[in-house]
């Protein structure tokens, strides 16, 4: 036999290895794991990288509301075992089912995550996936609850190979640089941390449900951020899970930052409660054992009263007065009842002083709007599609409110969506007129007008300081219906530019457009154009 070359080094390791075992702290082999093979998943998600829920700045809710721990926005609506959070950390979800359960054991709570993207927690706290190329956009699924599952896991172990690959115990995340409404002011950073945990969302679910002593039932109803639910299978499937429970069965609905999409969930729950307690009544009422005139101060108390005072001459807007709603409550029987109904439930679950919320879904759309007004036009597309789908929203929830009133009564044995599918004019009217909204706002004519002849008179140059205080005066009168601050500011100087440029002398608006487009340090503000005009 010839001789053996020596062994090699890896050789020599496996064999030390072998004749040398690791020994644990009990004296005993400890046996290598052997890494499972994962099925191939639903969504890879192995080139994403995640991006933590919570962030500064994510708690909104009004500082006279209690803020709870590890729950940003957390708040229950008076009367009702309806809660809403932004994604918890574990500590946080503990908190809430604890609170949920109101001190009875094993109590029943149904949980809706009302959010499509999966979630991951990294030492307790939540990270979501996002994808190399658009880091500021929420993932967009139509995952049901095992495949969301199948998904989360997915991300879980994701992130555990991330670890074993890494040699100091540490992953990378990204984060934005400060939060920002429009995803085009936003700013992504890469940043490092030291891991002690990595769970999937299912695990968090059932540790949590088994330390507080609850019957932790999860439902997943996928909607998009700030967009509408047109489809009625959102909100038959809060119905589906929540007509054959009891009125006092609790609620919870989440979404990341516990905003938008949990106060739409708040909002079809509460509706659905509130009809659910009136029927409720009215049984009682002809069983004798309530008269009729308790039975209609019980109703207006829990339902109809307002809490807030009235604000005088409101703008119709702020009270969704929009072209297409009201359209819609004219072509709908019972469509402006369905909107007075469904506007004192979004107020309930709307922001102080009306509600307890941090969003009112109603006058979220005017508020939006007055940010596109003074939003530069690269960003103005952002706030537009925003505005259109919250108008859109609005409209279904006032078609859902008139299905709820109708249907209720008989166990929901038409769902919403077959109901939509039977009325396409009504998703042809939303269609038409989601968008019907005054996108840009110019001084009145007949003041444009005055305007032109100040401008008409050869030494206009000498008028300037009056004619800077006129188009002002026109300005501020064309925003008077705008609360004072910033945003009414921004909208006066921004018209007060548009309407400057407008009646210049055609050549002098040409030289002076000339300059802001090939002057980089140049702007298109009011102070800066009159500047020009003096000078050319």
């Amino acid at each position: 036999m010839g001789d053996q070359g020596e062994a090699s080094p890896e050789k020599k390791e496996e064999a030390e290895n072998v004749e040398n075992p690791e020994v644990g702290e009990d004296g005993n082999e400890v046996v290598p794991e052997e890494e499972e093979e994962e099925e191939i998943p639903l969504i890879d998600l192995s080139s994403y990288f995640v991006k933590p829920d919570q962030f500064e700045g994510i708690h909104i809710l009004d500082e006279k509301f209690e803020k709870v721990a590890g729950a940003p926005n957390f708040r229950q609506l008076p009367g009702f075992p309806i809660f809403g959070t932004g994604q918890p950390t574990e500590a946080g979800m503990l908190e809430i089912l604890k609170r949920a359960k109101a001190g009875r054991d094993n109590a029943k709570v149904i949980w809706f995550t009302v959010r499509q993207e999966p979630v991951v927690y990294v030492n307790g706290a939540p990270y979501a996936p996002r994808a190399p190329d658009a880091p500021h956009a929420h993932m967009e699924t139509k995952l049901d609850k095992a495949e969301l599952a199948s998904v989360c896991g997915h991300l879980a172990n994701v992130l555990k190979k991330q670890l074993k690959n890494s040699a100091d115990g540490t992953i990378k995340v990204h984060k934005d640089k400060n939060y920002a409404e429009n995803p085009m002011e936003r700013v992504d950073l890469e940043e490092i941390v030291k891991v002690e945990s990595i769970k999937d969302l299912e695990s968090v679910y059932k540790e949590c449900a088994e330390q507080s002593g609850v019957n932790l039932v999860v439902v997943n109803v996928p909607v998009v951020e700030d967009q509408a639910s047109s489809s009625g299978k959102t909100f038959d499937n809060i119905i589906n899970n929540l007509k054959d429970e009891p009125a006092s069965t609790p609620c919870v609905f989440s979404c990341q930052m516990g905003r938008g999409r949990t106060t739409l969930g708040m909002v079809v729950a509460c509706l659905l409660k509130e009809i659910q307690l009136t029927e409720e009544l009215k049984k009682m009422n002809e069983m004798n054992l309530v008269s009729s005139e308790t039975l209609k101060d019980l109703l207006y108390e829990k339902f109809e009263r307002v809490t807030y005072e009235p604000v005088e001459d409101e703008d119709p807007l702020c009270k969704g007065e929009f072209e297409v709603i009201k359209q819609l409550c004219e072509a709908l029987p019972g469509g402006a009842e369905s909107k007075r109904k469904l506007d004192i439930i979004l107020d309930k679950c709307g922001s102080p002083p009306k509600g307890v919320g941090v969003q009112n879904l109603r006058e979220c759309i005017i508020e939006t709007k007055w940010k596109y007004d003074v939003a530069s036009e690269d960003k103005q597309m952002a706030y537009k599609i925003m505005i259109i789908n919250f108008i859109e929203r609005y409209f279904y929830l006032i078609c859902f409110a008139k299905y709820s009133l109708d249907f209720a009564p008989s166990g929901y044995q038409k769902t919403f969506d077959s109901w939509i599918q039977d009325s396409p004019e009504l998703v042809q009217m939303a269609t038409d007129g989601k968008d019907k909204l005054e996108w840009s706002r110019t001084v009145d004519a007949s003041k444009l007008e005055q305007l032109k002849e100040i401008m008409a008179d050869p030494n206009y140059k000498d008028n300037l300081s009056a004619l800077i205080r006129t188009i002002y005066d026109f300005a501020y009168l064309t925003y008077a219906d705008l609360p004072r601050g910033q945003i009414k500011n921004n909208s006066m100087k921004k018209l007060a530019a548009t309407t400057l440029m407008d009646i210049l002398p055609q050549e002098l608006a040409d030289k002076i457009t000339k300059k802001i487009d090939e002057d980089p340090n140049c702007s298109h503000d009011f102070l800066t154009i009159v500047g020009m005009v003096s000078y050319f």
